[in-house]
């Protein structure tokens, strides 16, 4: 279930997976993707490419997306909790812009993060049962996947509903977390349908519940201890201050997830599959921790919940027709999100407006909780041309058709207010962005001599978006009911090109070299607040760093250039592959996140960036049934120009990107019989200090979590133990963003599970 995995990734499966006890294969089995549009596998693709197949997911028990990103290299992420994770890639952070550096994929459909989310470009955070397979594309990925692919590319491919047989599974999981009152448990179910010969229908359910750890403590009135002022570390002792309620594990999650999907194939050259995804996450609190005192609590002066709601509709049309030397395949897609956040600025707003907590007139500044409404919407096309064959000269071209809009919603309630400003409109923000995206793409590749492969490829891309902003409130610049309306509007065409070179030197080696460009488009930020105590102090942060005249509206796109060399090895006799690549960066005209000491952010294009780094993957078959994996990656991500150095410290660090990331994964099956067997599995994942931006740049020290499983299977069936977060560590993974104010006091800061055992029980009818 979800938070209760194990993680690891390698780029190929055992091949003696549950059903294959009496026949284990000696040797290591590639997994087939389809990165490039096309299939191969990942020893062939010439790029840096990390896949996880499902029978991985299911030997490691992972359901969960976030466990993925911690232990594949080169990648990192931010993250509030369930629903709430950025990704970064290679070195390249989106906290700043309206667009993510990662793109996401569920099969062919993109799936853009909200614009203006306070919590990040934050990804979907579907439940993994049933995928057929995950892939991870490092380096910029523009030709073929177009903007918001800087970083690279995350792919999930779930399973086709399949014609041929009948096939059915389920899991049942159940575990306990450490600090948690209620048990963990996750329910999980396949049916594969088939009617006749053309068509099948597949159905996959999830229904899971994790236990909270996290508790919300309200101080008793009036022993709220006031902030010492707005630096660090100058919150008051909320830890010893008197006690009015406590919520006990707040942070508890339930997951609700259906997934269907229809293959109808009526003749051998046409197929034509319509699929849907329906999820819900819900939890009461937010799974953050105050970083002052720093214990797994949460501290207000007010009893104000924090519930948090992700729900989320994907419809897919997928046609593919095959002719005798080319595919056509078209996929049209419309999704929809609503993102529901509400967070306690009480403490944050009474700091920067410079009242007590407990005002004399006896209004709280935001009681009731504030609310964020983060609301997506995505209408695209793609339909692509593809040769066929293993010929000398092969190509590929489409379009690509987006409409993308993000509604973000902030909505500041203080009905105890009106007798001090007149309204109990505190603050209201509605800001609409809307993006829409043409492009034409090709590639093509060719053959010069058996070994010697050369492909380029083009993305010819123009965008239009726009910001609408309407804001009102008695702390923002209109000063109470009056409507203030700002407006902004960015345009850009432009090529995004690569250029690769792959060479065998024999059947088992592979190197090749890559240069590529990619883009994020431009967009707006919110307005800062320009009048009244805190427009005033707003103006003279903005002065301090060079910015007269009010914070910038509009920001231009970031390209970043990217050069790659790597290679590809698969030796004794197939039970070892050693996959690296090496890669050097330019990021240019970054659209970095700029905090200011009242509290509003924006983003402006500032400075550039040189990244260079790299990856190494170890995959080793040391004796039948006995698997070694050892993966790293190295990303040394650093501003060379930053008009800003209040977004940077630790030598000029590009924000939320590790130097060094890695994994070490034991995996061993022993078969007693030709019916069942004996399984266990230790994963180690280590992520290295960060830097992230809240009001200030934070440090975030290094961790490891160290995962345990073991158990019996059968030709059908699993019975696994697990321990996850074996030593229990409380690992800081990042610092949220307020949604309301951000201030120097104290951050909420995300925290690692603790220490987790359960059961997981899988059955399989095929």
């Amino acid at each position: 279930m979800k938070g209760l995995t194990s993680i690891s990734i390698s780029v190929v499966s055992l091949a003696f997976a549950a059903g294959a006890l009496a026949d284990q294969s000696d040797q290591l089995q590639e997994i087939v993707v389809t990165a490039q549009k096309r299939e191969s596998t990942v020893q062939d693709t010439p790029i840096s490419i990390t896949a996880l197949s499902g029978q991985d997911l299911s030997d490691r028990g992972i359901t969960d997306l976030s466990a993925v990103v911690q232990s594949v290299p080169g990648v990192s992420m931010r993250t509030s909790g369930p629903g709430q994770t950025e990704l970064e890639m290679r070195g390249m952070t989106s906290a700043g812009g309206n667009s993510s550096t990662v793109g996401f994929y569920l099969d062919d459909v993109p799936l853009s993060a909200p614009a203006s989310a306070q919590n990040g470009k934050v990804v979907i955070d579907p439940d993994l049962y049933d995928l057929n397979r995950i892939e991870v594309l490092r380096g910029p990925q523009g030709t073929l996947y177009g903007s918001g692919s800087m970083g690279g590319t995350i792919k999930l491919v779930p399973n086709a509903p399949d014609p041929k047989a009948f096939d059915a599974s389920g899991e049942l999981t159940f575990g306990h977390t450490d600090g948690g009152d209620s048990l963990n448990s996750g329910i999980n179910a396949m049916v594969n349908l088939p009617m006749g010969d053309t068509l099948a229908l597949r159905l996959v359910g999830s229904e899971e519940h994790l236990s909270g750890w996290i508790n919300r403590v309200v101080i008793a009135y009036p022993d709220f201890p006031e902030p010492t002022g707005n630096v660090p570390g100058g919150r008051g002792n909320v830890a010893a201050a008197p006690v009015a309620a406590k919520y006990h594990d707040v942070n508890d999650e339930d997951l609700t997830s259906v997934r269907a999907a229809l293959l109808f194939k009526p003749t051998d050259w046409l197929s034509i599959t319509p699929s849907f995804l329906y999820q819900e996450i819900r939890q009461d609190g937010l799974s953050l921790i105050d970083s002052v005192p720093g214990t797994e609590n949460q501290y207000q002066p007010y009893n104000s919940p924090e519930p948090f709601l992700d729900h989320i509709n994907i419809s897919s049309l997928n046609a593919q027709l095959n002719f005798a030397y080319f595919d056509v395949t078209s996929t049209t897609s419309y999704w929809s999100r609503d993102e529901q956040l509400r967070q306690d600025g009480t403490e944050g707003i009474a700091t920067v407006i410079g009242v007590p907590v407990y005002p004399p007139n006896g209004f709280g500044p935001t009681s009731p909780t504030s609310l964020e409404d983060d609301k997506s919407h995505q209408t695209s096309e793609e339909i692509r041309f593809t040769s066929v064959g293993d010929t000398q000269f092969k190509w590929l071209g489409g379009y690509f058709y987006q409409d993308f809009e993000s509604d973000w919603n902030l909505y500041v309630p203080t009905p105890d207010a009106v007798p001090l400003t007149g309204t109990g409109n505190g603050f209201l923000q509605i800001e609409p962005t809307k993006i829409i995206q043409n492009a034409f793409f090709g590639e093509v590749s060719y053959q010069f001599i058996q070994q010697l492969t050369g492909t380029v490829g083009l993305r010819r891309f123009d965008y239009s978006g726009t910001v609408n902003s309407a804001v009102s409130g008695w702390l923002s610049s209109s000063g109470g009911n009056n409507v203030l309306h700002f407006y902004t509007a960015e345009k850009d065409q432009g090529v995004t090109p690569k250029f690769n070179l792959s060479y065998e030197i024999d059947k088992d080696l592979m190197v090749y070299t890559t240069a590529s460009k990619g883009f994020r488009p431009g967009g707006g930020n919110q307005p800062i607040p320009t009048s009244g105590d805190l427009g005033t102090q707003c103006a003279q942060n903005l002065a301090a760093i060079g910015v007269t005249g009010g914070a910038p509206l509009g920001f231009d796109p970031d390209t970043v250039w990217s050069y790659e060399v790597g290679e590809k090895f698969r030796g004794a006799e197939g039970r070892v592959t050693l996959n690296s690549a090496v890669y050097f960066e330019h990021w240019n005209d970054i659209q970095q996140n700029v905090p200011l000491a009242c509290g509003f952010p924006f983003t402006g294009n500032l400075g550039s960036a040189h990244i260079y780094g790299g990856e190494v993957e170890l995959d080793a078959l040391m004796a039948p049934g006995l698997m070694i994996m050892l993966d790293s990656g190295y990303s040394h991500a650093r501003f060379v120009t930053n008009p800003v150095g209040a977004t940077t410290t630790m030598d000029n660090r590009v924000q939320d990107v590790p130097d060094l990331t890695a994994s070490a994964s034991l995996a061993y099956r022993y078969p007693l019989s030709d019916a069942f067997g004996l399984v266990g599995r230790l994963d180690n994942n280590y992520v290295g200090s960060r830097v992230d931006v809240t009001s200030l740049p934070n440090f975030l020290p290094s961790y490891d979590l160290t995962n345990l499983r073991a158990g019996v299977e059968g030709s059908h069936w699993a019975a696994m133990m697990f321990v996850n977060n074996v030593t229990n560590k409380m690992a800081l993974l990042t610092n949220s963003p307020a949604i309301n104010v951000n201030v120097a006091t104290y951050n909420r800061t995300a925290v690692s599970q603790p220490m987790t055992v359960g059961i997981d029980l899988t059955y399989h009818m095929k």
